[in-house]
């Protein structure tokens, strides 16, 4: 076998050694502007993260907002979240929370807001009571002034919420009668939730306010409503608000609920 000598292994080209004489001449220069490339290309990168970072934050205090408008709600129902107080669903409701009227005007509404039975037992007893206490009277002033006795009734059931109101138990007044302009021998009284100049006649019973009501039917304003007998209850309560007994526009209907809800007509006959 031949022997391999130096002489024979491939020299390197005339372009290859000039390109090894020209780094040999200038590597420092290349190394040299190889880490200035280096620090200009680091300098663009963070001149860009510092004009994006403005922007991120503002980003985030927006999102930070709009999360904050609308509260979290949980994941899932109630029965996954232990340590979440359960919300209430049925209100506690007291006595004083409704008028003695309340579910004779709205029957329905013990069962759709789950007001008590005891609760509605109790004012619907008090409407009850009050019939009771004064059916013969309406009934006498139906035969002395021919005004129908449900009338009556109904009229001071709604003028005292079924004997509840102030009027009715400081003063013996049933039917929000007014002072005449020049009352004499009468006493008169104000209360907060009127007109300071409205006054309303004190009574020493309530039969005197029963009186006096039969009377003040018997004025001009009434006299009209004579011809519908004392059976047509709806057409008294209809008269009753046409001649101005009362500002509310829903006088007659109140009336006449009140009428049906408690049978009253009864009293009538």
């Amino acid at each position: 076998m031949a022997a391999y000598h130096l002489s024979q292994a491939p020299q390197p080209t005339s372009i290859a050694k000039e390109l090894l004489q020209w780094f040999g001449k200038y590597w420092f220069q290349m190394v040299i502007a190889c880490f200035v490339w280096q620090l200009y290309t680091n300098r663009e990168v963070k001149s860009s993260v510092s004009i994006l970072e403005p922007m991120a934050v503002q980003t985030s205090m927006k999102t930070e907002k709009l999360n904050a408008s609308f509260p979290e709600e949980p994941a899932f129902p109630s029965i996954f979240n232990e340590d979440r107080p359960a919300k209430a669903t049925v209100k506690s409701w007291k006595s004083s929370d409704f008028k003695n009227l309340s579910f004779v005007f709205d029957p329905e509404m013990a069962n759709r807001k789950g007001v008590d039975e005891a609760i509605v037992k109790e004012k619907n007893t008090a409407c009850r009571k009050y019939v009771e206490r004064f059916a013969a009277t309406a009934m006498s002033e139906m035969k002395q002034f021919g005004i129908p006795a449900s009338i009556t009734l109904a009229q001071g059931l709604l003028e005292t919420d079924a004997g509840g109101s102030k009027l009715a138990t400081d003063s013996n007044n049933h039917f929000g009668i007014k002072c005449r302009s020049k009352c004499r021998h009468c006493t008169c009284r104000n209360y907060s939730d009127d007109d300071v100049f409205d006054m309303f006649r004190v009574f020493d019973s309530s039969w005197e306010s029963f009186r006096e009501h039969s009377k003040l039917l018997q004025i001009d304003r009434y006299k009209n409503l004579k011809k519908f007998g004392t059976t047509d209850y709806k057409s008294w309560a209809s008269g009753l608000k046409k001649a101005g007994y009362a500002t509310d526009k829903n006088y007659d209907k109140k009336l006449i609920k009140i009428i049906e809800e408690l049978d009253l007509h009864q009293f009538d006959k």
